[in-house]
């Protein structure tokens, strides 16, 4: 045999390598477009996760009373590193004085105070007689002042210059 002489099946093995080799190429370059797509598919879903975070960390701050169109509130939101749940955001951010708290003794008095004005005013006519400090400040001399307070229960003692005493 020659050089030349070629038998038929190193024929078929040299036209089946260029076909194996194209469908290689082929395969490679569908795996590299996957990895592609599965990148970009990851980079999408780790930014969906940022929003979702952020998402419910902004619903915990308004659902713990922070104000985010405010100042103060903006500079807490930016600041606040801890737990994203409402009760954790409302404890910093009473340490703060941004979110009041009902357990301050100010709180309370003024709670009294209100609770005391309703009492007294659910029996109210709602006409109002003038009170004893108005028609002191419309007396024309202290012998009116006396006559005042004695019509409303307040006597002045000449024991104790000075001292009041309700009857």
């Amino acid at each position: 045999m020659s050089d030349l002489d070629y038998n038929e099946e190193e024929l078929d093995n040299s036209l089946g390598n260029d076909e194996s080799e194209n469908d290689s190429k082929n395969w490679r370059r569908k795996l590299e477009a996957d990895a592609k797509e599965g990148k970009r598919a990851s980079r999408e879903a780790e930014i969906a996760k940022q929003e979702a975070a952020q998402a419910k960390r902004e619903l915990a701050l308004m659902k713990a009373g922070i104000d985010l169109e405010s100042g103060t509130g903006k500079l807490f939101a930016k600041a606040y590193d801890g737990e994203a749940t409402p009760e954790a955001i409302k404890a910093a951010a009473q340490e703060f004085g941004l979110v009041p708290t009902s357990q301050t003794q100010e709180v309370q008095d003024d709670l009294s105070a209100i609770d005391r004005i309703s009492q007294a005013s659910a029996g109210a006519t709602g006409t109002i007689a003038p009170s004893a400090l108005d028609e002191i400040r419309n007396a024309a001399n202290p012998a009116d002042v006396i006559k005042i307070l004695q019509a409303n229960g307040i006597t002045i003692s000449n024991e104790q210059p000075g001292g009041w005493f309700p009857i």
